[in-house]
């Protein structure tokens, strides 16, 4: 079989078989696609021309069956030996033309892109109507997440968000004072550097910020005056409308998916009224889903039936789980109230530990949802298999002089992330070691259009970092 049919073979595999024989090639052809795709000037054959750099990639004889080589037409001039019988003759080379390109199904275009950064994949929805068709389609968005979180389970990647301050203000534990330019940084361990991913303005909008909080690719940042939702990856960007006037200082919010309207919702719990010398309290709380078509917050069904913290709830698997504040309660309890986003509904679920004056911290590790007690000399982390009340098992015990000033972040190439101040470290369980990976202070911050620099101690508050996925969830 000569090369062109075995070129035009290829061509007729269908999408399985195609897969299935250069799946392996598929990311690197990806590669190719992202240069291309930001080049292509002229969107009426932007298309043919992507793939033809895309799929050189993946077998030579297929791409050599997409090439035409026309051959421009040449001429000649010979001249005969004596001038006076010179005469100019012209001839033509036969042009060369190759079989029409056929057309390559979109099955097969889902299946190389679906490998692209977002990054890329943002630039490619400008080639053509059909490529911003198949990225902006629920199935897609969806297939690139799981993807992504492959991604990030063989080489996590962690958002940071370092915070300045306009002024300081020694006399305020937590000042009104916090810069409103927002900049998300990237970061992996091993590296010296952390890029820009996404920054934004917010023009004084608020006066401080709280810790954010991460679900497939969105953010959200809660502050003393509005609540934000980022999409970092893709620069989307929402600021969720004023809820319920409230009471306190704090107001307590949390991000989460419900899979069954497939949905992402935030949720805000509050105080309608609150007296913490009588120990009496109203709560309250309200739901506003992304993209719901209301835009607007609307009420639970039921009030929460307990006082909740001001920590933000830790979202697994469907459901956000808040810690119960035991000082208003004459009767303390050991456990956390879970409110179910799908039906939205609370359920109490037990504490396998007593509090007694001890921080605990509900924590994802390993698609499993883990609380780590932070005593004076270790932290106990324990694990529950489906995040219900069906019992925990004590996993980790990790000894650490001063357990209690640190807090758990996520899983590190079997190792668990640990953070105290601006120190990360890594723990093994096999060598039940912690080493120190990094300075969040020292790190190199890249800004593509500024350069690195560092951030000023003195001028510093705090850094905010989270384990993160990105994703092409749309906020609007």
């Amino acid at each position: 079989m000569c090369e062109q049919e075995r070129g035009q073979a290829v061509l007729q595999l269908p999408p399985v078989a195609f897969k299935e024989q250069f799946g392996g090639k598929i990311e690197s052809c990806g590669l190719v696609l992202s240069d291309v795709a930001t080049s292509i000037a002229a969107p009426r054959d932007g298309r043919t021309r992507a793939l033809d750099a895309a799929l050189h990639q993946l077998s030579a004889p297929f791409a050599e069956s997409y090439m035409d080589l026309n051959a421009a037409t040449t001429s000649q001039t010979l001249y005969r030996k004596r001038p006076e019988e010179r005469t100019l003759k012209t001839y033509k080379r036969r042009r060369v033309r190759r079989p029409t390109v056929p057309e390559v199904s979109d099955e097969i275009v889902f299946e190389i892109l679906v490998w692209l950064p977002v990054k890329t994949l943002v630039q490619c929805k400008s080639v053509c109507k059909a490529w911003h068709a198949i990225i902006s389609d629920p199935v897609f968005i969806r297939k690139h997440l799981q993807q992504s979180t492959k991604k990030h389970e063989q080489r996590p990647t962690f958002l940071i968000a370092p915070h300045i301050l306009d002024k300081a203000i020694d006399s305020e534990a937590w000042p009104p004072t916090v810069c409103n330019n927002v900049p998300f940084y990237v970061w992996q361990e091993g590296k010296g550097s952390a890029c820009l991913m996404h920054s934004t303005d917010f023009h004084g909008e608020f006066g401080s910020v709280y810790p954010m909080s991460h679900c497939d690719g969105l953010v959200i940042l809660p502050t003393n005056t509005k609540v934000y939702v980022f999409n970092p990856a893709t620069g989307g960007v929402l600021k969720l409308p004023d809820g319920h006037k409230y009471e306190g200082v704090f107001q307590t919010v949390g991000l989460g998916f419900d899979p069954h309207a497939n949905k992402y919702k935030v949720v805000r719990f509050f105080y309608r009224s609150l007296d913490f010398s009588k120990m009496t309290y109203h709560t309250g709380m309200e739901v506003f889903t992304i993209n719901g078509g209301d835009s607007c917050w609307r009420g639970t069904a039921v009030d929460p039936p307990y006082p909740l913290e001001t920590q933000a709830p830790m979202h697994f698997k469907g459901s956000l789980y808040w810690h119960i504040d035991d000082q208003l309660l004459k009767r303390p309890v050991r456990g956390f109230l879970r409110f179910k986003l799908e039906d939205e509904t609370f359920s109490f679920i037990r504490s396998p530990v007593s509090s007694d004056g001890d921080l605990l911290d509900l924590v994802e590790l390993g698609d499993r949802l883990c609380l780590a007690q932070y005593l004076s000399d270790q932290i106990v982390i324990w694990m529950s298999p489906s995040g219900d009340d069906h019992g925990w098992d004590r996993r980790y015990i990790i000894n650490l002089s001063e357990a209690c000033y640190f807090r758990t972040l996520g899983m590190l190439n079997d190792g668990i992330l640990i953070r105290k101040g601006n120190y990360l470290y890594r723990y093994d369980p096999t060598s039940k070691d912690a080493k120190e990976v990094v300075r969040l202070d020292h790190l190199r911050y890249k800004n593509p259009m500024a350069g690195s620099f560092d951030f000023v101690l003195e001028d510093l508050f705090f850094f905010n970092i989270i384990p993160y996925t990105e994703s092409l969830v749309p906020l609007i």
